[in-house]
């Protein structure tokens, strides 16, 4: 249990220095009137290993990390995670497309949708999100562009 804390607690750090220190590649958000998509893509080589083991995401420099929350910012004026259905596809600079594959990570005061994927050195990607927050009927498209590096 311990190590599963310390996995989580590293993680969350991950994600706020990534924040921070790759604010060009950094996690970003876009908003929907009271949900705010958030989202960050990155190698996986840079998750740290604990927190990778935890969490069954494998790292490496030619794999691609995506990682998507959704907050309802309408629940008593302080951001409250809520479940979606996150789909979405990327598409390289020649057009060739690819379904992104999100499982769903719960903690007691988060829910992430990860996915890791192949990619080409230095390739840039266009990258669709489907995201439709729980109990609700409308679909949030999410475009964004992401260049992966190998480091």
């Amino acid at each position: 249990m311990r190590a599963v804390v310390t996995a989580l607690t590293t993680l969350a750090l991950t994600t706020a220095i990534s924040t921070e220190a790759w604010a060009d590649r950094g996690e970003r958000k876009q908003v929907f009137g009271n949900y705010e998509v958030h989202y960050i893509g990155l190698n996986s080589s840079f998750i740290p290993e604990q927190a990778a083991e935890a969490y069954d995401i494998p790292r490496s420099r030619s794999l691609g990390y995506l990682s998507v929350s959704v907050l309802d910012t309408n629940v008593d004026g302080m951001p409250q995670p809520v479940s979606a259905e996150v789909t979405g596809t990327m598409k390289n600079l020649i057009g060739q497309t690819r379904t992104i594959e999100f499982r769903e990570i719960k903690e007691t005061n988060a829910v992430y949708y990860v996915s890791t994927f192949r990619f080409d050195k230095n390739d840039i990607y266009r990258i669709n999100l489907q995201v439709t927050p729980q109990a609700q009927n409308k679909t949030f498209s999410v475009d964004f562009s992401q260049q992966f590096y190998q480091e």
